[in-house]
Parts: structure tokens; sequence; C-alpha cells
């Protein structure tokens, strides 16, 4: 609840901050505002799993909430050990991204995130199962292409810092079933330097 609270605080200040304006100053070249809404089509590719963000553009300036449901995929990607099964129940993400050219929102753009995740580890034989929660900060580098009116895709590349691991703050193995489950992956960093890409809309409404 704590962290869903902190979303909704800093959501309403991010829209207030980038998106706020006295009426009285507008003028006829102020970006458009926009609405906008994409998916992570690797992720849904590779685990049959969604990722759903929305939120609201104008000039270079983008904020966005989120979020993912999947089945971790291979050890290599998610680092879980043998013997376990990994499922992220979900990860609710606000993101702020500015975009370089100062202007619109398209080309490249440097985004700051916050995830507050919940995942379940399976052990195998005994399917006893364990939820396991975590907060974690991170920076994305994407690029915008508009390849129709509205649509884009956008290849991006992050990393994500653990604020509290998954498994507790001295990021100890822990015992699920007969078996200690420890996944270097999920303690400080973790990484997709392998690209991902999202498809999406952005729709005006001014």
């Amino acid at each position: 609840m704590k962290s869903r609270s902190l979303i909704t605080i800093l959501t309403v200040l991010l829209t207030y901050t980038v998106f706020g304006q006295n009426p009285d100053s507008v003028k006829t070249s102020t970006p458009r505002l926009k609405l906008f809404s994409e998916t992570d089509l690797g992720l849904l590719i590779f685990t049959g799993g969604f990722t759903h963000y929305f939120g609201l553009r104008k000039g270079p300036h983008s904020i966005e909430l989120g979020r993912q449901h999947f089945n971790a995929p291979a050890a290599f990607f998610s680092g879980k050990p043998t013997g376990f099964d990994l499922r992220v129940d979900y990860i609710l993400s606000l993101h702020y991204s500015y975009f370089w050219n100062g202007k619109t929102d398209a080309g490249f753009f440097t985004r700051v995130m916050y995830h507050n995740k919940k995942q379940t580890v399976i052990e195998k034989e005994s399917r006893i199962s364990k939820p396991l929660y975590s907060d974690l900060v991170g920076v994305e580098l994407g690029y915008v292409y508009f390849f129709s009116k509205g649509f884009y895709v956008t290849p991006r590349i992050g990393a994500l810092y653990y604020l509290k691991s998954p498994q507790g703050g001295t990021n100890q193995p822990v015992k699920i079933g007969e078996r200690f489950y420890d996944n270097d992956r999920h303690k400080i960093w973790d990484t997709y330097f392998i690209p991902t890409v999202s498809f999406g809309y952005s729709l005006p409404v001014d």
C-alpha cells in the first residue's frame, strides 16, 4: 500500500510540474498534449506475458504508468537457479522520460523509472511457493520512431537498481520447500542490455 501511495503522489506531482500551465500564457506554438499507450513486444514474444504502459506527453516530456505480468524466461535472462520456477505476478511502474531534441516526442529519450514488484518462486519438486517483494529505481535509453500517423516502435535498453531486494536486505538465500533459492540477478542490479522493443500509439487531445 505504501508503494502504491508513493506512485500516486509522484504521478500527481509530475503531472502538475510537467503539464500544468496558466491558460493565459498558452500560445499557438505550445506543444500539443498527447495520450499514448504501448506494449512490450519482446516480453510478449519470449514469455507470453504482457506489459502495458499508458500516459501523457507534451513536447519532450512524458510521464507514464505501467503494469507487467509474465513467467520468467530461461535462466540466462532471469537468473533463476536450477530446481525453481519463477513468475512475475506484477510490476507496477512510474516513469518520466525526456526526449533529447527538446521539442517533440520522437527520437532518442532518457527515462527514469520506479518499479514495485511481486514475484512468486516455486520449488519444482514439492510445488511449494513463496512470494517475494521488491522495489527498484532505474534508467533507460530508447528511441521512438513513428512509422505511421500516431503509430510508433521503441527499442530500449536499461538498468534497474534494487532499493529493496527480493531476498531481503542481506540478500541471503531463501528456503522454499527443501531447497534454497538464490538469484544473483535480483540482488543489486538487473540489466537488459539486449534491446527490447515496444509498439505504441499516441493521440493528440488538445
